[in-house]
């Protein structure tokens, strides 16, 4: 680590807030492998999820760093047999050795991009509830807001937040401090209206104050930037309900105290994630394998639009070791899909059907797969709840029956 780093650290440790138990990112700390110039910039990016913001500077590559907490930890709680002590339902904050080995490696190297996804138009993540709830383990999602109900709803352990795009890498960073900031969901909304922008953003040079300057005028380029956007759609988001039930992480207050808990515990690693690039899904997988915790949430919102199932791709989504509960989370824009929403076709399928799928070749991408999928038998293209469809799993009894 260099010297500049340990001092930016170092004076991150300091903090008053109880920011300090999670970590924050330090621009230029800590080792980024090159991305290989001929991969797709846009392979991680969902599609027709936000308005289009202006363009930001090119993104100085950085992942989230560790920072420690102002009180000495405590000793992890032992945990039963079989199950790591992180995936034991008990939010504690990491101790120092396993805050180490949460961030320990690196992400992909992040890229410019022309529109910045910074909300979803994903609307109805609750066709899923049935199939991640109380997961646990670890939680791996791209895109912005929409992850945090879906971790809320598989009260997931551990939850690590990548995207391609260094806007959207910074939201999450700033959604954490104002989370932390935030004892309920109404105050957190309140923080992106327009009136409390200059307390919103105090609260962010406070927890950067050990940031260097650049890093500094960046995150609140990115605040500034998308904070309009951000307030609308938490408007909708925190309304969110489905036959009088809340629905999202906002409507409903378990699931922002969930949300909320983490980042306080220092669960919530953010870093720059390309589906087929080198680095990041590389990097989720050895920590999460190190810390002796199954990935049991993968969601990739649309991104598989993106890209072939290369070689990269399937040695990536091949490193998140799952058990027979994972499951892999898609949506897919296509007239040809019935919708649940006005734009999306919800999917589910087991994380290790997934995986021996991408060792056939035919399997070339997403398309041709759930088309062979659909001719063995193994795809129900429809089911009883409008909108969502399963690959190798079974339907979920509807609530009440």
């Amino acid at each position: 680590m260099s010297r500049r780093c340990s001092t930016a650290l170092g004076r991150a440790r300091a903090l008053a807030l109880p920011l300090a138990l999670f970590g924050l990112g330090i621009a230029g700390c800590g080792g980024h492998a090159n991305q290989d110039p001929t991969t797709s910039a846009s392979a991680s990016l969902t599609a027709h999820q936000a308005n289009q913001e202006p363009d930001s500077p090119a993104p100085a590559p950085a992942d989230v760093a560790p920072a420690e907490a102002d009180a000495e930890d405590e000793a992890a709680p032992e945990a039963e047999p079989g199950i790591s002590a992180l995936d034991a339902g008990d939010l504690r904050p990491l101790t120092d050795d396993e805050r180490a080995r949460f961030f320990a490696g690196h992400g992909d190297e992040l890229a410019p991009t022309d529109i910045h996804y910074v909300k979803s138009n994903e609307i109805r993540h609750d066709v899923w509830f049935p199939y991640i709830a109380e997961l646990g383990g670890a939680y791996v999602g791209v895109g912005s807001d929409q992850n945090y109900t879906l971790i809320a709803t598989a009260k997931s352990d551990l939850v690590f937040l990548m995207d391609i795009d260094r806007r959207v890498v910074d939201l999450h960073a700033i959604y954490g401090i104002l989370i932390a900031a935030s004892e309920d969901a109404e105050t957190l909304f309140t923080r992106w209206d327009g009136a409390n922008a200059d307390a919103s953003i105090a609260l962010i040079e406070e927890a950067l104050a050990g940031a260097d300057e650049a890093e500094l005028r960046r995150m609140l380029r990115s605040f500034k930037g998308s904070r309009e956007t951000v307030f609308r759609n938490l408007r909708h988001v925190i309304n969110r309900t489905r036959d009088g039930a809340p629905t999202s992480w906002l409507s409903n207050p378990e699931m922002y105290d969930h949300i909320r808990k983490l980042w306080l515990a220092g669960r919530v690693r953010t870093l720059g994630g390309n589906f087929v690039g080198d680095s990041g899904l590389q990097t989720v997988g050895k920590v999460a394998a190190d810390l002796g915790i199954p990935v049991r949430v993968l969601y990739m919102s649309n991104a598989e639009e993106y890209f072939r199932y290369n070689d990269a791709f399937a040695t990536n989504i091949k490193a998140l070791v799952g058990d027979d509960r994972s499951v892999a989370l898609r949506t897919i824009y296509s007239k040809d899909w019935v919708h649940a929403d006005n734009l999306w076709g919800y999917q589910v399928q087991p994380l290790v059907d997934f995986q021996a799928r991408l060792d056939d070749k035919k399997n070339r991408s997403r398309n041709p797969m759930l088309r062979y999928a659909e001719q063995d038998g193994t795809l129900q293209r429809t089911t009883s709840v409008e909108g969502l469809s399963l690959l190798a799993v079974p339907e979920a009894p509807l609530a009440g029956g």
